[in-house]
């Protein structure tokens, strides 16, 4: 018998952008705090001024205040400019609940990039790890379309 928190959660959101895909990776890493909508998907909210990742195996993941507070929330996990960068993600929660954030770009069939996202991990919330995902193909539809706007 499966019980259901033995199920390993994942959450797939994918868009593809007019763009190639060194010019997609690049916004999407280099240039995410200048689409990513910080006012709702954020720890600080109306007081985050950006997020940035810093761009290297180990680097952080984090947004900053406009009184100049930090938040951490995740570190990179890979960094395979053009194709791949991974990050822990722990938003608002402590490193020890972090689940995982895989984004693949590739060329598409028709032209520009299609980028694959997939956030796994949720066993680490336990019980919780079905309520604690609830939210996040919605959310993470909304963060991606920024992203396509932007691009």
């Amino acid at each position: 018998m499966v019980m259901e928190a033995d199920v390993a959660l994942e959450v797939r959101s994918s868009v593809t952008v007019a763009l190639p895909r060194e010019e997609a990776f690049r916004l999407f890493t280099e240039r995410i705090g200048s689409w990513w909508p910080l006012a709702t998907h954020s720890v600080f909210a109306e007081e985050a001024v950006t997020v940035a990742m810093e761009p290297r195996i180990g680097g952080r993941l984090y947004e900053t205040a406009a009184d100049g507070r930090t938040s951490d929330w995740g570190v990179v996990t890979a960094w395979e400019p053009v194709d791949r960068v991974a990050v822990t993600w722990h938003p608002g929660y402590e490193e020890a609940q972090a689940t995982l954030v895989d984004v693949t770009f590739r060329e598409a069939p028709d032209g520009g990039t299609l980028v694959d996202l997939l956030h796994t991990g949720w066993e680490v919330h336990g019980s919780e790890a079905q309520a604690s995902a609830a939210g996040y193909p919605q959310g993470w539809a909304h963060v991606l379309e920024r992203f396509v706007n932007a691009a």
